[in-house]
């Protein structure tokens, strides 16, 4: 859910390939991220690049927000795992 917030309307603005081809990456991105949290050490850089480069697929948006993106989603991820572990 945290990967798809703020999402909709550049994902209804790709084509139905491109969606696809989205929801596919962002599905195994998902797994990866959750096999990443499981580890005692958390890499946060690998988390966001996994969200970086599962964005980049979204054609037309300049790299300033995707970036952007990929840290707000890296940083609400990390908050929803630290309050698991509370």
């Amino acid at each position: 859910k945290i990967m798809e917030e703020g999402l909709r309307e550049s994902y209804d603005k790709l084509s139905p390939i491109a969606k696809q081809e989205f929801k596919i990456k962002g599905e195994e991105t998902a797994e990866k991220i959750n096999q990443l949290l499981k580890k005692t050490h958390i890499e946060v850089k690998k988390i966001f690049a996994l969200i970086f480069e599962w964005l980049k697929i979204i054609p037309g948006v300049n790299y300033f927000f995707l970036e952007q993106e990929a840290k707000i989603k890296t940083d609400k991820i990390l908050a929803l795992k630290n309050r698991h572990l509370d």
